[in-house]
């Protein structure tokens, strides 16, 4: 019980079973004082009055608050507009965070994205560098020199191929792996051209 009189204080609307319970407490407690002070035969007719107007009384705030466990139709209410006006806060920090997130990752991206263009175009020229140097060589097989050009001619055009695409976030994957193929392939070039 928190003020004495609290619940007495409240329209009838806002009175809960609880409240009923308060009320029927403040009243014993001043039939206790009244039966201390001019005895039992005083109150005797009165006090079986007082109760049943008590159950009447937590009877009719049962029922008018039935279904909304205990709560007046105001009560629930504020309490949905609390648990929404939470919902909606927690929803903006979920947001917010989310789109702080995805910011970050399209900044890494965007930079892993840029040094793989560059290594794509430094590996484009090193390409056009082996094909001259391949070229002005001569090679102790015609067929073999056909073939190495052939394939140096492919690989140039499968990198063409992934500059195009690469502007693409989907294949960023792929523009990662054939640049280490490229790599391998170059290195292989060099090995056999020394």
């Amino acid at each position: 019980m928190g003020d004495e009189g609290s619940a007495l204080e409240k329209s009838a609307a806002d009175l809960t079973v609880m409240d009923v319970y308060d009320i029927a407490a403040l009243v014993g407690q001043e039939f206790e004082r009244l039966i201390d002070r001019f005895g039992c035969e005083a109150l005797a007719r009165l006090v079986p009055k007082v109760v049943r107007v008590l159950e009447l009384l937590e009877a009719a705030v049962t029922r008018s608050t039935s279904g909304t466990g205990g709560f007046t139709e105001a009560e629930e209410l504020r309490l949905e507009l609390e648990r929404l006006r939470l919902e909606r806060t927690e929803r903006l920090e979920r947001d917010r965070k989310h789109k702080k997130e995805l910011e970050l990752v399209e900044d890494v991206w965007r930079g892993e994205a840029q040094d793989l263009l560059s290594q794509i175009a430094l590996l484009q020229q090193e390409n056009q560098s082996l094909l001259s140097n391949l070229s002005v060589k001569e090679s102790p097989d015609a067929e073999e020199e056909t073939q190495r050009q052939e394939a140096l001619a492919q690989e140039s055009d499968t990198l063409d191929q992934w500059v195009t695409v690469s502007r693409s976030p989907r294949f960023y994957f792929s523009i990662q792996m054939s640049v280490r193929t490229w790599r391998q392939f170059i290195m292989e070039v060099e090995n056999t051209s020394l």
